[in-house]
Order: C-alpha cells, then structure tokens, then sequence
C-alpha cells in the first residue's frame, strides 16, 4: 500500500479516548446525521456539488467508527461510502469541524477456502468465514445448477477461491470470487470467473441467466464508472459510483431487469430517483428524473424494457442526464459489468485465455482437494486504529 502502519489496540495512547462503532441507519441522510449528532450543517453545504452526491451513495448497515475524546467530545468519525472512500470528519487544532473524501485503509488477501458440508452450504460458508456476502455470492453462482438443499451429504467439499478485503481484521465490501467447486456424492460442479467478470462452466458456456439490458435507447456514456480516483489539480479523492447516460430531457427511461420498485421518491443529491431489486440480489438506481410514469410507486413490479420515468436534471445536476448505478447487496459495481452478453463458448484467443484461467483453478481445486487446508480465523482489532509509524499521528481506518 505504499505506506507503514502500525496497529495500537487501546487504550487511544495519543489522545485518550475510545473508538465506537456504530452502523449507519438506514434511509438516513448525512444532514440528518450531522444534526442529530450536533455538528454544524455546513459540513454538508461546504461540499462542491459532486461530493454532496456522493454522500447519497452511503450504504445502509455500513460499519462506522467514532473516535471520542476521554471528555467524550467528537474528535472523529469515519463513514465508508463505498469499499474505497470515506468521509472523515474531524476536529481540527483549531476546534473546528472539517470534513473530507479520504481513501480507506485495508488489505486485501485471495484466499482458497475448502469447507466440508455439515448442514447447508450457505451456513457452512458463513462459519467459516464470517462473511454473508461470500455464501451469498456462492449461492448465485451455482443456482439452477445445483439444488442446495437436497443431494448433499455431510462431508462433500465446497472449495472457493476469492478475493477479500479486510478492514480491523472483519471482511469488508463484496469478495471477488475467481473460482468455486462443489463435489457431490463424488461429482464435480465447477464454476470460472473469465477476464470479462463473468461466471462460465468448464465447457465455457455462460452460467448466468439474469442479464440486464441498458436502461436507454442509442446511450451516449458522459461520465463513466470509477470508485476512486486522485484529482490532480485538485488534490482530491473523487468518486462516480455509476454510469451518467446524456439526453434529452423527457427520455424515456427502461427498467434495465425484471424486478420490484423499493424506493421511488426524491433525494437531495439524487433528485427524483427510483431504485428496483431484481431477483439476482441485485440493484439498479435511476437518478436525475424529470418525472416518474404514472403508476410506478414503492412496491411496483416491473419487467425488463419497461418504462419507469423520464431523463430530468433534478437534484444537483449540471444538466439533462440519467445517472444509472447498480448494487449488489450494498456495495457499487460497474453497471456495465452485467449489461446483456451471452455466449456458449468462446474461440481463438478469448479461449485461449479461458482455458488458461480454468487450468489454474482446477489445479488449485486439485490441491485443496487433496491437502484440505483449514482456514485460521483473523485476529479481531474491534478497537484498533492505525498510527503513521514514522509521525506517529493517527491514520483514517
């Protein structure tokens, strides 16, 4: 990560004091936080228009920390965002709150997790691991292929090879999964991550059937999608956790999957905003729109193609456009990373590299198969920050 840290439990030795965690309330704004907790509005109004929508993307149940002085006084607090940035807001030497986008602190490790049945997978994943979201993410990845609930017996290995980052010692944000197996009464059901991001079996054909299609007729892509990036100019971190669409005003917008409406109504930085879940556990969001089509509302059904509103400029806009995210579970994933694409194969060089991709991870199953590594629990820092090792001053989690 290109710097040193050294982990403190506590107590705080710096400046005395207690780290509380705390989990972000659902459907809650930033402002409402910052008046419910006393600290002066003009965090928010302070912000330029691009990082006051960025607050819009704070996930629900995200875990949180307060840093709070031995008098009990807020010295800091650290919102995630996304699986990259945070805000950050703290007490300056001249006891005046600030506020700003700062990367967050983690480390990543790919892991190969072999587990023997014992009741259901998905419990057997979460046991082992901690994590919702990666037997979540399994879960999908073999539906319709493999009845989860019936045929196992007790000791046929799931192996997963993944990608997790790790924030104090707990997974944080979505696994990347790069490979799964499953073996059943002795046969083998595998699963590939190709280069694309897409699952496939060992023949290269296509496991997902869920696949989504543009929200937009003849889209022009204006803004694209980037959970960080470093502004040169101006010394910033900066995030755009979807896909801006331009157009003209009273466009209509298409539901990009079959799905229910779960939230159609208006947001500060959003404006006129409509998200649908769709059966896959994933999220479209639809921001910026001049108006809704009459009859779409909280708990609507709709179907994939369908009109659900029109392209607007509400909420802090520069002008007509269609803001499109999508969410699996709570954290952004590029839209355009599920956009409709089907294939039963692959040939020539794209084969070349899929068979190179499920070589490896049939060595890898191979191996796991044969050593049944057991996974060591990582150590908890609940309590713990991190300190710069040389200025010894106090680092964002």
């Amino acid at each position: 990560m290109g710097r040193l840290f050294i982990l403190l439990l506590l107590p705080l030795l710096l400046f005395g004091g207690s780290v509380k965690p705390f989990k972000w309330n659902d459907g809650e704004s930033l402002l409402t936080f910052l008046e419910r907790k006393k600290l002066p509005l003009s965090l928010y109004y302070n912000l330029d228009k691009e990082d006051q929508t960025l607050t819009e993307d704070i996930p629900y149940n995200a875990n949180c920390q307060m840093v709070l002085s031995n008098k009990n006084i807020i010295r800091q607090i650290l919102i995630p965002v996304n699986d990259e940035l945070q805000l950050q807001i703290y007490l300056t030497p001249k006891n005046r709150y600030a506020m700003k986008v700062t990367p967050i602190v983690s480390e990543e490790y790919t892991e190969t997790l072999y587990v023997p049945i014992k009741s259901l997978p998905y419990d057997d994943i979460v046991k082992a691991t901690g994590s919702k979201n990666l037997a979540s993410v399994f879960v999908k990845m073999f539906k319709g292929k493999v009845d989860f609930r019936k045929g196992f017996k007790a000791g046929d290995p799931i192996i997963i090879v993944y990608t997790q980052k790790y924030r104090l010692g707990k997974p944080f944000s979505m696994p990347e999964v790069h490979g799964a197996m499953v073996e059943i009464n002795g046969k083998k059901v595998t699963v590939y991550r190709h280069s694309d991001g897409r699952f496939y079996d060992e023949k290269g054909a296509q496991y997902e059937k869920f696949l989504f299609k543009l929200p937009i007729k003849n889209p022009r892509i204006t803004s694209g999608f980037t959970k960080s990036r470093y502004h040169p100019i101006l010394h910033r971190y900066r995030a755009h956790v979807g896909v801006d669409f331009g157009a003209r005003p009273g466009t209509p917008i298409l539901s990009t999957g079959d799905g229910r409406v779960c939230f159609a109504g208006s947001s500060r930085g959003y404006g006129n905003t409509i998200k649908i879940r769709h059966a896959n556990g994933l999220t479209s969001l639809y921001a910026h729109q001049k108006s809704f089509r009459s009859g779409i509302h909280n708990g609507s059904s709709v179907k994939q193609g369908e009109v659900i509103g029109y392209v607007g400029n509400s909420g802090l806009s520069s002008g007509p456009h269609l803001h499109f995210g999508m969410y699996s579970g709570t954290t952004a994933i590029n839209p355009l990373s599920v956009m409709k694409k089907t294939t039963e194969g692959f040939s020539g060089k794209e084969r070349r590299v899929f068979v190179a991709i499920r070589d490896k991870m049939d060595k890898i199953f191979k191996k796991a198969l044969k050593t049944k590594p057991v996974r060591k629990p990582y150590f908890d820092f609940h309590e713990t920050y991190y300190v710069d090792s040389q200025t010894l001053k106090p680092k964002p989690f």
